[in-house]
């Protein structure tokens, strides 16, 4: 990997992060105000679960695995199960496009990883909630996001 993809690699990242973090104040506030008992984990659940406007990987990655998966010859190997739901996810939303539009691969992943909306974030609630503080930490925000209300 070379310097640029690196950086590349770092904004989708700080991106990804920002939009969790954005939207977890925004499902905390609401459901503070409606008194939810267990506030930071059902919040932090709803987040998780509500998606995210994009998927955060680039075109390298995605044109390297997709047409894998759609051929369907080779096992890949994925580090966790949430890894492999994204890929299964975007995979399946290329395939579409593909059938439907009758383009090449390459043209259906840019389509989807620059239009189509990821169904999820896929993290971990451990290492989402560890991302959502440091990013509070770091916007030296003193609302108490990180007390268990």
């Amino acid at each position: 990997m070379n310097y640029l993809n690196q950086s590349e690699s770092a904004q989708r990242r700080h991106e990804r992060d920002r939009q969790l973090t954005e939207l977890y104040c925004e499902v905390f506030d609401k459901l503070k105000a409606k008194r939810v008992k267990n506030l930071r984990q059902v919040a932090l659940s709803i987040a998780l679960e509500t998606g995210t406007p994009r998927y955060h990987v680039g075109f390298d990655r995605a044109y390297a695995i997709v047409p894998k998966l759609l051929s369907g010859k080779q096992a890949i190997n994925f580090k966790s199960n949430l890894n492999r739901e994204m890929w299964l996810d975007l995979t399946e939303k290329v395939k579409c496009l593909m059938t439907e539009g009758k383009m090449s691969a390459a043209q259906a992943i840019t389509i989807v990883l620059e239009q189509c909306r990821a169904s999820r974030f896929y993290l971990t609630p451990t290492h989402a909630w560890f991302i959502i503080k440091r990013q509070l930490s770091m916007m030296n925000c003193r609302r108490p996001y990180g007390r268990d209300a």
